[in-house]
């Protein structure tokens, strides 16, 4: 009978290693892209969460004011001056701080101490798919109506604000409804341009105001855009962090950006809505159009 030595089995061989590395290779490439995904729609939730709590807090105060709701800066209902932001504080479960700020307004420096004593980071003025959101300052991706909440200072805005003690009425002016007037939408918190051409200047959104030589900046306001075509220009999707304009819109995504309506609901719109279209929710004192209103959240 035949016998057959025992031979030690051998290693792999270099191709079937390399076999082994690319098929690991694609897998951890699929995984690393599902988790971007995942992270992504999870940071579009969290921001879009927070419009519709601003919304709701905006609904609440009006609610509880007779309808009247605050100036983006100025005083509201016989308080010290202050941003709309600080304003609607205690409707967003943040009452201490409110009350902070406003005892801070007793200082000898009034409420300028009062805006230069500083906030703590704020979860809910700050949207995690913002690069530009450090999450170590009080600034605020979110921006609000100026045509809604008087004297804030919208994007591109160098002048400082005059303040005013004027309310809107929520149960009044909303001309067109409150399902077709935006009153808040995403902006990048810190800028590094503004202007067309662009000239460089770090520009911060600070929920609750700035106090420089020049005046106090309430840098949390919006108004109709001046420019014409869509809404936001390719080069203000997605900024890597420092690189947006203040003068224009920006989106968080490539798809678009999240805007909160009169009447507390969030929509996703398209980047490239048309600035006409834009306008028509964004003035909300004028008569618009159906088809305007329709292509918005489209």
């Amino acid at each position: 009978m035949t016998r057959y030595a025992n031979r030690p089995r051998g290693g792999f061989t270099l191709i079937e290693l390399l076999v082994v590395i690319a098929i690991i290779a694609v897998l951890m490439s699929l995984m690393v892209g599902a988790v971007q995904k995942v992270r992504e729609a999870a940071n579009n939730l969290q921001s879009s969460n927070n419009l519709r709590n601003i919304g709701l807090a905006v609904t609440n105060c009006a609610t509880q004011n007779k309808g009247k709701l605050p100036p983006g800066f100025g005083s509201f209902r016989q308080s010290q001056p202050a941003t709309a932001f600080v304003h609607l504080l205690p409707f967003l479960d943040q009452d201490t701080m409110y009350r902070a700020y406003m005892s801070n307004c007793t200082l000898p420096a009034g409420y300028t101490g009062a805006i230069n004593s500083g906030f703590p980071f704020t979860k809910i003025f700050q949207a995690n798919n913002d690069v530009s959101n450090t999450g170590s300052s009080s600034v605020t991706s979110y921006c609000l109506n100026a045509l809604v909440f008087f004297a804030a200072n919208t994007q591109g805005s160098i002048a400082p604000t005059s303040g005013s003690s004027l309310s809107f009425r929520q149960d009044k002016d909303f001309v067109n409804g409150g399902s077709n007037s935006v009153i808040g939408l995403e902006k990048s918190a810190v800028c590094g341009f503004y202007g067309d051409p662009p000239t460089a200047a770090i520009i911060q959104h600070l929920w609750a105001g700035e106090v420089t030589s020049s005046g106090i900046f309430a840098r949390i306001g919006f108004g109709p855009s001046t420019y014409a075509g869509p809404l936001v220009r390719a080069d203000q999707m997605r900024c890597a962090n420092k690189m947006a304009n203040d003068s224009f819109f920006q989106s968080f995504t490539m798809s678009g950006f999240h805007a909160v309506m009169a009447d507390a609901h969030v929509v996703n719109v398209s980047a490239n809505v048309n600035s006409v279209v834009f306008n028509a929710v964004c003035n909300v004192g004028i008569q618009g159009s159906p088809q305007a209103f329709a292509e918005f959240d489209d």
